[in-house]
């Protein structure tokens, strides 16, 4: 069994047994497949507490998690798991049953090939990208703020690597 849904922003609720009943009669084969802005990999340097609560909460259901990135990932830390082949494509195994699905890969579930290629452009920087290390960051940040214009802070709150990199596009 395959069930998909998207953007769940680190909020798995919607996989609890009252929502998702389906669950009693699933097994670690069967798969949900999250399509982008997973969450569940954050916090800037390391999982915090949240962010292991939920991932062990995942584990601990008797489906397997997949998900492929969206544009609200923290890459420095995803891309930081080793890689591992799985089900005939690369994966970075976040639990032994919460599994990155890298982009560019193919995989084999259930009898079916699926094509995996995530990420997307982030719509809210119309006061740009702020590089933290600025010497005048403060002082940007402020005047977005005070303007309610939206931006993003690179490697805090934006990646580059949220759109696919030419290598990726040739995998």
């Amino acid at each position: 069994m395959i069930y998909i849904t998207g953007d769940c922003h680190a909020d798995f609720t919607r996989f609890n047994t009252k929502i998702f009943p389906e669950q009693y009669e699933m097994t670690k084969d069967d798969y949900i497949i999250i399509c982008g802005d997973f969450g569940g990999v954050w916090n800037r340097f390391e999982e915090n507490k949240h962010e292991k609560h939920w991932m062990d909460w995942l584990e601990d259901r008797p489906f397997t998690t997949l998900f492929c990135e969206g544009n609200h990932e923290n890459f420095d830390r995803l891309y930081s798991y080793p890689i591992e082949k799985w089900n005939g494509g690369n994966v970075h195994k976040i639990r032994p049953s919460v599994i990155h699905l890298m982009r560019g890969q193919v995989f084999q579930l259930c009898g079916k090939k699926f094509f995996v290629f995530g990420g997307a452009k982030s719509h809210d920087t119309e006061g740009g990208i702020l590089d933290p290390e600025a010497p005048d960051f403060k002082k940007k940040k402020k005047e977005l703020d005070k303007e309610w214009l939206p931006y993003r802070v690179n490697h805090i709150s934006w990646w580059k690597e949220e759109m696919a990199s030419n290598e990726e596009m040739e995998e």
